[in-house]
């Protein structure tokens, strides 16, 4: 089916409250709008979701689901339209606000700490007490035990957070949200960081939530796992409301066309396949040394993207820290634009005019406690410091 074919969607210059067919909603969103200075974050935004349904959140990039997700969150006060849950309206001003309402986040980036335990986890700040005022650590064990077996995890709550995956460190943010009594659970693009085999554990555990009668808002610039698992689809562009997709309308052509506004076959322009480019970048048999004995030989023609695609563990990451010279090359050569390079060192790769934005972006491309212009100009400080 082509993108001519979809639906259409509400789209007009209104803002349409998106709206559920059923009965009184969970949470109902009226008419929200924010501003910071020179930009309109949220125009009159509106939706609703329903007891025990998952809706899929989608948009490009700057459309405004962080926005309205951190004024669910009580990071963020609105400036005009209403919050209702359960049909009453609601005040959220804080992050307290919105726990003491049901509504937990589990983050793209995990909240959790690795020296402590499970339990600690799950209950970190709110430790059960004895009479005595004490840690209660025997209850906190048994409870956090239940809510592990709820989300799937057939572990001990005693196990060192230390010793699990990604994906079962993102289960174990679930139970904590479950411990505060979550009505609504927002996961905003949690299996960034996922195999296949960890995404469809956590759809699955999605789904068993909602058959307990736990709503959700999944987040996810994945739009087939919105198909996978979506009963309604919400779109935001702009920072306006444009519509939503019932369950039956849910196709990847049909979130795309909703996102953007327009069909982008129209906009599509063929390649020009008759002059061969010259080579910008050519790797031969280079060998990182996590997998020596695996070299790796291809070539990068200028104005060309070359898309690198495995699974978790086959070696992309450690492949582009050795091309940029964080880890250490056991082999092969390297050679942009024609010229034989030496790269030993990031400084030796940036000076080549190679790049890297790392996949982990806070623990390896960015000092966050820095400002932005220092971030922006780490590079290349001795432009800055002529005298040294």
């Amino acid at each position: 089916m082509s993108m001519s074919d979809t639906p259409p969607v509400e789209t007009s210059s209104a803002s349409p409250i998106v709206r559920a067919s059923k009965g009184v909603a969970l949470l109902e969103v009226k008419g929200i709008g924010k501003r910071f200075p020179g930009v309109i974050a949220l125009d009159n935004v509106g939706f609703s979701v329903q007891p025990g349904e998952i809706i899929g959140l989608i948009g490009e990039n700057g459309a405004g689901k962080s926005t309205l997700m951190k004024v669910l969150g009580g990071i963020h006060q609105p400036d005009s339209g209403t919050i209702e849950m359960d049909g009453k309206p609601v005040s959220i001003r804080s992050v307290s606000d919105s726990l003491a309402l049901g509504i937990s986040f589990i983050h793209q980036e995990l909240n959790v700490l690795d020296n402590i335990d499970v339990a600690g986890n799950v209950f970190l700040g709110r430790e059960p007490r004895n009479a005595f005022g004490l840690m209660d650590r025997g209850k906190m064990t048994r409870e956090a035990d239940v809510l592990l077996q709820r989300v799937g995890l057939d572990i001990s709550s005693r196990t060192p957070l230390s010793e699990l995956s990604l994906a079962r460190q993102q289960m174990v943010e679930i139970a904590k949200a479950l411990s505060l009594n979550a009505r609504l659970l927002i996961m905003d693009e949690p299996t960034s960081s996922l195999t296949l085999t960890e995404t469809e554990r956590l759809l699955e555990v999605a789904r068993e939530l909602r058959a307990q009668g736990v709503s959700i808002i999944y987040i996810s610039h994945r739009l087939h796992e919105i198909v996978a698992i979506a009963d309604r689809v919400v779109g935001l562009r702009d920072g306006r409301s444009v519509g939503s997709l019932e369950r039956a309308e849910i196709t990847h052509d049909h979130m795309v066309s909703l996102m953007v506004g327009r069909d982008l076959e129209r906009f599509y322009i063929a390649p020009d396949t008759g002059v061969e480019k010259p080579v910008g970048l050519s790797v031969h048999e280079v060998r990182s040394s996590r997998y020596p004995t695996k070299p790796v030989s291809f070539e990068v023609r200028k104005g060309e993207i070359l898309g690198m695609a495995g699974l978790v563990g086959a070696g992309r990451s450690e492949l582009a820290r050795t091309i940029f010279g964080v880890d250490r090359s056991v082999g092969g050569t390297i050679s942009f634009e024609g010229k034989p390079l030496v790269i030993r060192s990031a400084q030796d790769a940036i000076a080549s005019g190679i790049f890297l934005a790392p996949e982990d972006r806070r623990a390896t491309g960015l000092i966050t406690s820095m400002l932005i212009r220092e971030n922006i100009t780490l590079p290349e400080l001795s432009r800055f410091a002529p005298g040294g």
